[in-house]
């Protein structure tokens, strides 16, 4: 894809973001905004000035490792642009920033469904970890 742009999300991306996430996950109706921080920003794939994939990227320190690390989340591509390279393309971009950003690794979870989106991981190098996520809401 020629015209494919990989960049950080800046807040007039928001709409767009919004109506590419609501397709992909369970997220909320009433989000206003996607706050950004120094530790915390997004990534968009865009094609024809059209966002077609996103990832949400939190820079996070391992006291333990005394080290830091990214956590991706929301790793998304729009359905019709699947399978033509974008989240690979996103991927290389998050690990070319990591390389400048003093990352000693990158994490993320995914559903065992999404097999499109595992099988992504793993082609990019990306190791499944034997462990159980755990959630409790407050």
């Amino acid at each position: 894809m020629d015209n494919l742009v990989i960049r950080k999300y800046v807040n007039e991306d928001f709409n767009e973001v919004i109506k590419l996430l609501k397709k992909h996950f369970n997220i909320s109706d009433n989000i206003k905004s996607i706050d950004d921080s120094l530790n915390s920003f997004g990534i968009v794939a865009t094609t024809d000035k059209k966002i077609v994939g996103y990832l949400r990227i939190d820079k996070l320190y391992n006291p333990f490792k005394k080290c830091y690390y990214y956590f991706l989340s929301y790793v998304c591509v729009d359905s019709i642009y699947q399978n033509m390279s974008i989240g690979t393309k996103m991927l290389e971009f998050v690990f070319n920033y990591a390389k400048n950003d003093s990352i000693s690794y990158i994490e993320l979870t995914s559903r065992s469904s999404r097999e499109a989106a595992n099988h992504l991981y793993l082609k990019n190098g990306f190791v499944i970890r034997d462990t159980n996520v755990f959630r409790k809401d407050i």
